[in-house]
């Protein structure tokens, strides 16, 4: 930029590079109530809580589960960038994708990513089948 007085005197500034950062990460997203195995993404909770991790300046997290007809927001943690949100109504059983969207107010630099999860409340009955080439027992009358 260059500057000059009424006098005529000239000055200079030095260069100075800005770099504008469009894409907001999504850096973690939890199932809080996860059951069974840590990490498979499984639950029995038909009210699933997710916990999303994003950088400290993004000021709105948003949840869907129905492919972005209808979004929920998530409540900021004591965390800064730790966000929380846990389903009010009763999800189905089955594999569901939930889709985040992060960012600042302005909905043109947001940032979306899809998760997958499962919801299991049915306990799988076990078949139990005995091999009769390996029966050793006696047959009772």
């Amino acid at each position: 930029m260059s500057v000059e007085d009424k006098a005529g005197n000239t000055s200079h500034s030095a260069s100075l590079t800005v770099t504008v950062d469009t894409q907001i990460a999504i850096n973690n997203i939890e199932l809080v109530n996860d059951s069974g195995i840590p990490d498979d993404n499984l639950t029995n909770n038909v009210r699933p809580h997710f916990q999303v991790k994003v950088p400290t300046d993004v000021n709105e997290v948003r949840l869907s589960i129905d492919g972005g007809k209808t979004w929920f927001n998530a409540t900021q943690s004591a965390t800064p960038g730790v966000w929380d949100y846990t389903w009010l109504a009763d999800v189905g059983e089955g594999k569901h994708t939930l889709t985040v969207e992060g960012g600042p107010t302005r909905r043109e630099t947001r940032r979306r990513r899809n998760w997958d999860f499962i919801i299991d409340t049915m306990l799988s009955e076990p078949t139990i089948v005995l091999d009769s080439t390996d029966d050793s027992g006696n047959k009772r009358r």
